[in-house]
């Protein structure tokens, strides 16, 4: 962003040029920027929060399954954000295996 020296107003782009829309001042653009190297970008790969694994066959609670409906799920605490939100508990149907999180 530029401004005007003469009134401090955001000044304004123009054809090779900025320019204040409050006053006479014009300040020309000598050179163009020119981008010599460009540089994709690579998505990295996204790493599961919780793997099948680390739910044990432990602690039982009644949970219904969104995939089957069977009301018995394992489950895990989590603290996977800040210390100020509250943990995250992770939930696998004993029937189907499916694997769910509430916040």
């Amino acid at each position: 962003m530029e401004f005007c020296p003469t009134c401090g107003n955001l000044l304004r782009y123009g054809p090779s040029q900025f320019f204040c829309s409050t006053c006479p001042y014009i300040a020309r653009i000598e050179r163009q920027v020119e981008i010599k190297k460009k540089q994709l970008l690579v998505k990295k790969s996204i790493d599961p929060v919780l793997k099948k694994d680390d739910i044990p066959t432990g602690p039982e609670t009644e949970a219904p399954c969104p995939r089957c409906g069977h009301d018995k799920a394992y489950f895990k605490t989590m603290q996977i954000r800040s210390a100020d939100e509250p943990e995250s508990r992770f939930y696998r149907c004993v029937k189907c295996e499916q694997t769910w999180r509430e916040e």
